[in-house]
């Protein structure tokens, strides 16, 4: 028995034998989840950079976005030649948008940037101004300046839709233009349709310093458009209400000096000018004549001169410091010895005569956008065509 009892005690692992195999266990168990965590954790780091990652791409396209839609804001208030690369910033990141013209196409390009990740969203935008606000002057039919007597110098882009027509005196005087000259139909320089040398009402009609038909012109171009005058006539009317420069008939100014709170005076008629006018700002009428003389200043925002129905015909002297001259059917001079200074753009719908004897003619192009042209918040002067994120 005794026997048994020392073989069994023999045989027993001691207490130190069995500590040291639970240790060697539970080290290799502490291994086996090192070993298992350690996976774990680099896919767990793994997945939390995919997660700022698609976070941040996420944020950076809506941070072009943003730029996109800065840019569409800057034109809608600034108009469309107003364009330029800008950067903008929120609090996540930034943006930086280009303006970009592939051929015909007018693009815009907004890269956003969140963190290290960029995106890229574009837009393409049409500009709807109509063309003919890059002209100094733009008819609907045809424009005729003859330079008979007194001189005729004319300073930017002239185009009609139907023909243009420029003569100047052998002898006594010169028509001069520096820009281009176009028309839909024909160019005729002097009495005769490229007759060249020869033409001696064609010898003082200087077009960018050329003469005698050596002068480039541009027939068979495309037709300009005109803006519509809608939503400024009806801006402009309240205006006039308001501020008390509205007048609702026919109306005769002698001598007067007219200076509108509002910037515009409105009438609901014909206006005439008699004695010698002044005009602080604009003016919108149905007719307007000039029997005597109308300066005008600019002032403001709404320097219009604009015959909203009819003709604008000057029969003494018209000075325009700075304006959109606009009729809805004819410009012109209908009596000799007038006088025609006009710093803007002058238009109309249908033709502009210049035609008689001793009209001092002196033109320069400044480019014209009165407020409100384009409608509320000018939402007509663009268009988005399309949008890529």
């Amino acid at each position: 028995m005794k026997k048994v009892d020392m073989i069994s005690k023999t045989n027993l692992p001691s207490k130190r034998n069995r500590k040291g195999i639970v240790l060697a266990m539970v080290l290799g168990f502490l291994a086996l989840m090192v070993m298992s965590v350690l996976p774990l954790a680099s896919m767990i780091q793994q997945d939390a950079r995919l997660i700022v990652h698609v976070r941040e791409k996420e944020q950076a396209r809506f941070m072009a976005e943003a730029g996109v839609n800065h840019a569409l804001a800057k034109i809608r208030n600034d108009g469309f030649a107003s364009r330029a690369d800008f950067v903008g910033a929120l609090d996540i990141g930034s943006y930086s948008v280009v303006f970009s013209q592939v051929g015909a196409r007018h693009l815009i390009i907004s890269t956003g940037t969140v963190g290290g990740v960029s995106e890229i969203v574009s837009a393409e935008i049409a500009d709807n101004t109509p063309t003919a606000l890059n002209y100094f002057s733009g008819a609907g039919n045809d424009i005729q300046i003859n330079a008979l007597v007194a001189n005729a110098n004319i300073t930017g882009d002239i185009h009609a839709n139907n023909n243009v027509y420029l003569k100047a005196s052998p002898w006594f005087s010169l028509l001069t233009v520096t820009g281009d000259v176009s028309a839909t139909g024909i160019v005729k320089e002097g009495t005769r349709y490229d007759q060249g040398t020869g033409d001696m009402w064609d010898n003082n009609v200087f077009i960018n310093g050329a003469n005698d038909d050596t002068a480039i012109v541009y027939e068979g171009e495309n037709r300009i458009t005109f803006p519509s005058f809608d939503y400024l006539k009806a801006s402009y009317r309240q205006t006039a209400i308001d501020s008390g420069d509205y007048y609702n008939s026919n109306q005769t100014f002698n001598s007067a000096s007219l200076a509108p709170a509002g910037g515009i005076v409105y009438v609901e008629g014909n206006a005439v000018f008699v004695g010698a006018c002044t005009l602080n700002g604009g003016i919108i009428a149905d007719d307007i004549l000039i029997a005597g003389s109308l300066t005008q200043f600019k002032a403001g925002d709404k320097n219009v001169i604009l015959a909203a129905g009819g003709d604008i015909k000057i029969r003494g002297r018209f000075s325009v410091d700075e304006a959109l001259v606009y009729a809805s059917q004819d410009i012109k001079s209908i009596q000799a010895f007038s006088e025609i200074n006009i710093d803007g753009t002058m238009l109309a719908g249908r033709d502009i005569s210049m035609w008689n004897v001793l009209t001092l003619i002196q033109y320069n192009y400044v480019k014209m956008a009165p407020v409100d042209l384009m409608g509320p918040d000018g939402e007509s002067s663009f268009s988005l065509k399309s949008w890529n994120n």
